[in-house]
């Protein structure tokens, strides 16, 4: 199973309206990187998170190297999904995911309720360089503010490193056809008003790839704000799904 469902912090009520959200994380994480919005969240909406091969419960599988790879992955456990409606949402290099399985739903007839895209620029015009080595890594996890801790655990590199580099790698090579139309799924992209990678020009970048209605609005925080500002990220959230439904 590809997707971790989060439990509801309260007893399901019978015959009550429900939504899947279905969130996709940042290069290298896993479906921890959200266990904290389940408190956020209302009830009506239930909260699956995307584990890759290689992390998490799955960390004896091999990691996959592309874009076309994952999604094909995670495709058969989000058709299984009750609904609609679905909502996908993706973080950084989650956010390819989630255009990405837009797209591959669309086609086959059953497009999401509502895409949302997290501290990320459109692929192609906003594409990120690939990473040639460690050092290459280490500078981009400081310069997004992750926590740096992590780098001086034993055996920590040896581990969370390679994940991270195939994630990378697979975003800096993520190139989806012109061609394609342009998605009529309502869109929602938030940026952290003080990430210096995903800026607002960057976050709007999407716009183009968007044909229906199209939200951008900025967070407080960095690159990581989905986790380090998850009260506010989570309000306005919800405030749009809301407002689409009303």
């Amino acid at each position: 199973m590809s997707l971790h469902r989060f439990a509801p912090p309260a007893a399901e009520t019978p015959g009550s309206p429900r939504a899947a959200l279905v969130c996709f994380p940042h290069a290298g994480g896993g479906a921890t990187t959200f266990v904290s919005w389940r408190r956020r969240l209302p009830d009506w909406l239930d909260l699956y998170a995307y584990v890759a091969p290689g992390r998490e419960e799955r960390g004896r599988e091999t990691p996959l190297g592309s874009v076309a790879e994952l999604v094909e992955d995670a495709l058969p456990d989000v058709r299984t999904l009750p609904g609609p409606p679905l909502i996908l949402l993706g973080h950084s290099f989650g956010a390819c995911l989630a255009y990405e399985l837009t797209h591959r739903l669309t086609s086959a007839g059953r497009p999401p309720a509502h895409l949302v895209l997290l501290a990320a620029g459109a692929p192609g015009p906003a594409t990120p360089r690939a990473v040639r080595n460690d050092h290459d890594i280490e500078l981009l996890w400081k310069r997004l503010g992750a926590n740096t801790a992590g780098l001086s655990r034993p055996g920590f590199r040896e581990r969370f490193f390679p994940l991270l580099r195939a994630d990378l790698t697979a975003h800096a090579a993520f190139r989806p056809s012109a061609n394609r139309p342009a998605l009529t799924t309502p869109v929602t992209v938030l940026y952290g008003d003080e990430d210096s990678d995903v800026t607002a020009e960057v976050a709007a970048t999407w716009r183009d790839l968007c044909a229906g209605p199209f939200r951008l609005a900025a967070i407080p925080g960095g690159h990581f704000f989905p986790q380090n500002s998850a009260t506010a990220t989570v309000g306005s959230l919800v405030r749009a799904f809301e407002s689409q439904s009303g």
